[in-house]
């Protein structure tokens, strides 16, 4: 059985749907939802007791927050989760992000990388550090369609597929250890991404000049923004070494754009 926390937000809810063709996944959840199988929890501090009780094989952990209360979804949590798998001696699959840097001046990569000490006790684990990752859901795309602008973003991404990212997990559930950095095959700028993603879509979309000084004082209001400075690239991808293939940026844009008609 594998228990999934975190597993009805866009990068969760997708990739339990694959597992479940492996396994019985079960969500550990705060509210119920459909089409997966739940166990419910009210409080963090329940998190050990819970995966003691229900003692899968394996427990996957895709908890994490744009914005708002960072320690406790990114550090807090997953030390929760780490505490509960030591009791088991299940197998931890931990999602991070590529760039987390405990000396990170961004306190999502930070916190991520605070995050990783508690699963690195763990001693069947892996951790996965995805870079930003396509599929339809993406939240950053809804975002844009709202407010119909974008600043015109220089950052180099290598953005990874969600059904690749997924195929990884499924690799991963086999048994494999470590750390994996998971991109796509191409970089492309953020603020090219976009238009890219709004052009297949149909959708509006003025994309803005964007002075990156000025963009890193408002970064200092809002974290997220100085996440979208920060270059998001593999040295080293073993996502396309654990899978041999990956969808082409172009592939994965159009399934992107598709969803947002």
């Amino acid at each position: 059985m594998i228990l999934v926390f975190g597993g009805t937000g866009f990068i969760g809810s997708f990739v339990s749907s694959r597992l479940s063709g492996v396994d019985e996944v079960v969500l550990a959840v705060r509210r119920s939802v459909e089409g997966f199988k739940t166990v419910r929890f009210s409080e963090s501090s329940e998190i050990p007791a819970l995966i003691e009780r229900l003692n899968p094989d394996v427990v996957v952990n895709f908890i994490g927050v744009l914005r708002g209360d960072y320690q406790t979804a990114h550090v807090e949590i997953p030390r929760l989760i780490a505490e509960g798998v030591r009791r088991t001696g299940s197998r931890l699959i931990h999602t991070s992000a590529l760039g987390a840097d405990e000396n990170s001046r961004v306190p999502y990569f930070r916190t991520k990388a605070l995050g990783e000490r508690a699963v690195r006790e763990v001693k069947n684990h892996a951790i996965v550090r995805p870079s930003f990752v396509l599929g339809q859901g993406q939240r950053l795309f809804r975002d844009a369609i709202r407010f119909k602008v974008f600043p015109n973003l220089k950052t180099p991404v290598q953005p990874i597929d969600l059904r690749d990212l997924a195929g990884l997990h499924l690799k991963l559930v086999e048994g494999k250890k470590g750390k994996f950095n998971a991109c796509g095959g191409e970089v492309i700028s953020l603020g090219e991404l976009v238009r890219k993603v709004m052009e297949g879509a149909g959708k509006r979309m003025l994309l803005l000049p964007a002075p990156e000084r000025v963009l890193r004082l408002l970064g200092r209001l809002d974290g997220s923004l100085l996440m979208a400075l920060t270059e998001n690239t593999c040295e080293r991808n073993d996502a396309l070494e654990l899978l041999g293939a990956l969808r082409s940026l172009d592939e994965s844009i159009k399934w992107t754009a598709e969803g947002l008609r």
